[in-house]
């Protein structure tokens, strides 16, 4: 088993003023790049950034400008875009902690939006993806990824349609695409998971012993982690739909809406399918006690047949010196017969009361 990445804590900030940058993740190796998209003429180029000093004309900037930085791990490299673009500090900060809590910030004139980047091919589990920070300013979009790769193929094709709206809307507008692809790929997550739950139930009714209470509970856990991004993101997008912020135009602001009622549809799949989980484990721990229940009332049943049964023995083997039945003919068949009869009686009884 290949080593786990050495992952930098959040206690290697503990006594740092705010704004000071401490990388907090696991992929400290990955390869930094930077990559530019603009619109030139009736064409969209995509170029490597190869110096930072070729950034710092932003302010002269027409048209669509998509900066993407893979890599959060370099701070100092981090720090030189933040002053290059004047990036509040504490904004910096969050993006370079790729645990934050998905979140948006609205300042005079950039807007930042931080949330959790999933991808529905990968194998490693829903819980699994990379943090993705947004930072939508005047001539620019900035998005600052934790590694290379990504979901955003689809948007990078459209964007080559002349007739795209990706040419013509904004850079506002290339946020809203970006995280709607995103969003969708919850959707395309739910549906995976959706359908191993079904696979899980219908094995369970077929074969109630087939149940991994851990591969559910995994599930579960799984939904629960889900949850923990989607909840705090719908709130964000609220509020980016909600606020008249200047750059964010009223047209961006009503697919945003939408976006934020696909959240609440995410959240709807994600009660249900962990409630779903809760309801099969219940199912199964109730079944399974209702199965130790059938054995302890046949042992019972055993047990209590063989009391009187055992009284009877257990008076006649007492060995006392004067008992009249010890002489009898036919006390030996009478004894067995007095047990048979109390045996049967008892059976007789047990059904009546349908106990059996």
């Amino acid at each position: 088993m290949a080593p786990k990445p050495k992952k930098h804590r959040r206690s290697k900030k503990s006594g740092l003023p705010p704004g000071a940058l401490v990388y907090v993740g696991d992929r400290e190796g990955e390869v930094l790049s930077i990559q530019r998209i603009t619109q030139q003429a009736d064409s969209v180029v995509t170029s490597p950034v190869e110096r930072l000093a070729d950034l710092a004309e932003w302010p002269s900037w027409t048209g669509l400008n998509w900066i993407n930085i893979d890599g959060i791990h370099d701070v100092s490299l981090i720090d030189e875009i933040g002053r290059i673009f004047q990036i509040h500090g504490l904004i910096l900060e969050d993006i370079v902690n790729s645990e934050q809590r998905p979140k948006v910030e609205e300042y005079a004139d950039q807007v930042f939006l931080t949330m959790r980047m999933l991808d529905h091919r990968s194998t490693e589990g829903s819980e699994t993806g990379e943090q993705i920070s947004f930072i939508l300013g005047p001539t620019f979009l900035l998005t600052f990824q934790e590694r290379p790769g990504d979901i955003f193929d689809p948007i990078r094709e459209r964007m080559k349609n002349p007739e795209s709206r990706l040419r013509t809307r904004g850079n506002d507008y290339l946020l809203y695409a970006l995280v709607d692809l995103i969003v969708d790929n919850y959707f395309l997550i739910l549906e995976n998971i959706g359908d191993e739950l079904e696979t899980i139930e219908e094995e369970f009714f077929r074969d109630q012993d087939s149940l991994s209470l851990q591969h559910l509970q995994q599930r579960k856990r799984e939904l629960q982690q889900f949850r923990r991004v989607v909840n705090p993101l719908r709130d964000a997008i609220g509020t980016l739909y909600r606020d008249e912020n200047p750059l964010i135009t009223e047209m961006t602001r009503r697919y945003l809406s939408d976006v934020h009622d696909h959240l609440i549809q995410v959240q709807e799949i994600l009660d249900t399918q962990r409630e779903f989980c809760v309801e099969l484990r219940e199912t199964h721990l109730a079944l399974l006690g209702n199965r130790t229940n059938e054995v302890m009332k046949v042992l019972t049943i055993i047990a209590t047949i063989f009391i009187p049964l055992t009284f009877i023995v257990g008076v006649y083997g007492m060995n006392f010196t004067y008992m009249p039945e010890l002489g009898w003919k036919w006390s030996y068949p009478l004894v067995w017969l007095i047990m048979v009869i109390c045996a049967l009686g008892l059976l007789r009884y047990f059904r009546i009361k349908k106990w059996l």
